[in-house]
């Protein structure tokens, strides 16, 4: 996917978002003596598209909240079916094992900064592209990424939200042709 400036001081802008307010929640913590949190675990299902473009999937989350304050921080992980158009015109379809970090307060109304990355390329880039691939390059194939906020409303132990991401999609031969993603998820809670 190419990038603009724009969009490179946007991305950086929002990761040193999260990373300024999980130093700011430790540093609150550290001033309780005996901090207690509250602690669940989500299993979900999302969807989200712009358009003809989706990726729907499901997934488990893990959340740690300071439970005065309700700021928490949660991990989750899932497999996605995505459907794409790339600039190309043609319509890319993969599956794809996604992480996600968010952070933000969690009660019976949420919001919350997200960031998430595309594990299968992480961790398997190697086996995907091997080095028969370079040669070919027509794109500079980042891992696929996203940054995105959201909002949400519990209601006993079920939680809808509704979210918007930023997402970075590409591959050595193809760029996805859009980049913003509307979506909602519904999550049961333990």
């Amino acid at each position: 996917m190419l990038y603009t400036s724009e969009k490179i001081s946007t991305l950086r802008f929002l990761a040193l978002l999260v990373l300024g307010m999980l130093a700011f929640t430790s540093s609150a913590q550290s001033d309780y003596s005996n901090p207690i949190e509250d602690t669940s675990i989500r299993l979900f299902s999302t969807y989200e598209s712009n358009g003809r473009d989706y990726i729907e999937g499901i997934g488990v989350g893990f959340a740690s909240l300071d439970p005065r304050t309700k700021l928490g921080l949660e991990f989750s992980t899932s497999i996605n079916n995505a459907k794409i158009m790339a600039t190309d015109g043609y319509i890319e379809e993969f599956l794809a094992w996604q992480g996600t970090a968010r952070y933000g307060l969690f009660s019976i109304f949420s919001v919350y900064a997200e960031i998430g990355l595309d594990l299968t390329e992480l961790l398997f880039h190697d086996l995907r592209y091997g080095d028969h691939d370079e040669h070919q390059e027509e794109y500079h194939n980042d891992i696929d990424a996203f940054v995105g906020v959201g909002a949400g409303v519990r209601a006993g132990q079920f939680v809808f939200e509704a979210f918007t991401r930023l997402r970075a999609i590409d591959s050595l031969h193809w760029e996805a042709e859009s980049e913003v993603f509307n979506g909602a998820q519904l999550s049961i809670s333990f």
